[in-house]
């Protein structure tokens, strides 16, 4: 059965709603996502503001869509940083070390990804829900990852696992807003490598290791490039 044409009216209203999108992007980037109101997206779409409501529902449908087309969080096998078999012949604590530092490097890249995980921390705001549920895909990237692992899935690794994962998302978030922490400028390579470092030696310290450690392998393999909103 042949693919029927999208007629001019359809097409119009997919500009439009892609119009709407990037403008909302472009405030999120420039003044963070709670800043986002309709009236400010109104203007900076140039569009009558009925259409927000008649083509999303509202502002918090705006949103929806934008975090879906955004890559806001890095994906399990770029927490993984290497193939399931090659993370799979790691010893417990280069697992956690591998994904802790992917973690943390994806994170520092994406400054709106920071935006929304600081968001869950103020006074709600309408789009806060809408967010929240965005956010939650970073924890099921996780929780596949330790699911499919048995040393992650013993309850000590898991509990460290969720207080370093906690103390990532704030190290992140200093590093953007306010980068001087407790001596170190983590806005800079050497204040930055060194937090790295501390959270290896951490991990070092409490994740027993009692498998033999692979010779080829010298660090927890790094994340590529981190993901950063389009």
């Amino acid at each position: 059965m042949p693919i029927k044409a999208k007629g001019k009216g359809r097409l119009k209203r997919e500009a439009t709603e892609a119009s709407i999108v990037a403008a909302f992007d472009r405030l999120a980037k420039i003044h963070g996502v709670r800043a986002v109101g309709v009236n400010a997206l109104v203007k900076e779409a140039k569009i009558g503001k009925g259409l927000i409501y008649k083509y999303f529902g509202g502002l918090t449908g705006v949103a929806k869509v934008w975090a879906e087309k955004n890559r806001l969080w890095p994906d399990s096998g770029e927490l993984m940083g290497v193939s399931d078999e090659a993370f799979s012949g790691l010893t417990p604590a280069q697992q956690m070390k591998t994904v802790m530092r992917n973690h943390l490097q994806a994170l520092k890249g994406n400054p709106v990804a920071l935006d929304v995980l600081a968001d869950e921390l103020m006074s709600p705001v309408d789009i806060t829900d809408t967010l929240t549920e965005a956010r939650k895909k970073l924890g099921q990237e996780h929780q596949a990852i330790f699911a499919a692992q048995h040393a992650m899935r013993e309850s000590d690794n898991r509990a460290l696992a969720m207080i370093l994962l906690a103390a990532a998302n704030y190290i992140a978030m200093r590093a953007a807003r306010a980068p001087r922490f407790m001596g170190e400028q983590l806005d800079t390579d050497d204040g930055w490598n060194a937090m790295l470092d501390r959270f290896d030696q951490i991990i070092d310290r409490i994740v027993p290791d009692d498998e033999l450690e692979p010779a080829s392998i010298k660090q927890a393999p790094a994340l590529a490039e981190a993901p950063t909103a389009q």
